[in-house]
């Protein structure tokens, strides 16, 4: 039993260089790129919301209202968009399964 036979039996299939399946060639750049955008959208959103609500508040003189309120605001942005996001994803992960 050689080595090619070995892994598709290990596996399930060949996971060899030059066989593999069609659209799993960038798998893993797919996962690492979801894997760095969400924690991203989860950081900047809040961020975003905080600084234009300072700016807000110091050109109206309303301290500290508009800040929190961009806080808040940036929060439920960055949760919306994680969630659209992941939905997105899970419907195409889903299509995929679904093509022969």
């Amino acid at each position: 039993m050689g080595l090619p036979v070995g892994c598709e039996k290990f596996h399930g299939g060949s996971d060899m260089p030059g066989e593999q399946r069609p659209g799993q060639r960038f798998e893993g750049l797919r996962t690492a790129g979801m894997l760095l955008a969400i924690p991203g959208l989860l950081i900047v959103s809040p961020l975003v919301g905080f600084f234009l609500g300072s700016r807000v508040d110091r050109w109206l003189r309303t301290s500290p209202w508009f800040t929190i309120a961009g806080l808040i605001l940036g929060f439920v942005a960055g949760g919306r968009e994680t969630f659209l996001y992941r939905r997105a994803q899970a419907e195409e992960e889903q299509n995929r399964r679904r093509r022969p």
